[in-house]
């Protein structure tokens, strides 16, 4: 079972690498953390339609970019999260990727992954550091929802399964700072009879919806 994404946060949390995402193993979501990461405050309802479309073109691009660039495990973890937003996109929305839907599916796309990275930061452990990156990232989340309802786009929910907390792991997850001076160092802050053993497995793409202010 190898980890799967990216590389900046080795914050603790599973998206093993299986024919199936799972949620984050230990360097797994810390990918997802730290490419959302860049783009906290990017989004606004203030901003014009032609701004809000382009800013989600760019931020979409960009995320799609880095998770096709890093190093992942043999079985495509990145490419899973990308195909799974999709197929979600596309299925429950009847989404056809085209120029018209092009912003709605783009700012989807981004909502679906600021979920995902809300969830990876929770689920890190119950820190002050932690807890307000997570609600950075549910507040971009919200921010493009308002912005859907204000220029009447379509953005649809994508579900992800909630993960389950990692036993005595999360009591030794180093502060954000610290993991970003530290990157892909995914072992840190594992008590050493865990390391041998750093999946708990939840799978991240189950029915129930992460659940959303």
């Amino acid at each position: 079972m190898s980890s799967l994404l990216l590389s900046i946060f080795p914050i603790v949390f599973l998206v093993c690498c299986n024919a199936m995402p799972n949620f984050p193993c230990c360097p797994g979501s810390q990918q997802v953390v730290a490419v959302m990461s860049k783009y906290i405050d990017t989004f606004s309802s203030a901003a014009d339609e032609s701004t809000v479309c382009s800013t989600a073109k760019s931020t979409v691009d960009g995320i799609k970019n880095e998770l096709s660039y890093r190093v992942g495990c043999p079985s495509g973890g990145e490419a899973q999260i990308v195909n799974e937003i999709d197929r979600q996109l596309k299925n429950i929305a009847k989404m056809e990727i085209n120029y018209e839907d092009e912003c709605p599916y783009n700012l989807g796309f981004a909502r679906a992954m600021f979920d995902l990275a809300a969830a990876a930061a929770g689920h890190a452990g119950n820190g002050t550091e932690w807890q307000y990156m997570k609600v950075q990232f549910e507040q971009e989340s919200q921010a493009i929802k308002a912005i859907g309802q204000e220029k009447n786009f379509e953005v649809t929910d994508v579900h992800f399964g909630v993960p389950s907390k990692g036993v005595s792991a999360h009591q030794n997850v180093p502060s954000p700072s610290h993991v970003i001076a530290n990157p892909g160092q995914h072992s840190f802050g594992w008590p050493t009879e865990r390391k041998k053993n750093r999946c708990h497995r939840t799978s991240i793409f189950e029915d129930q919806p992460i659940r959303r202010k």
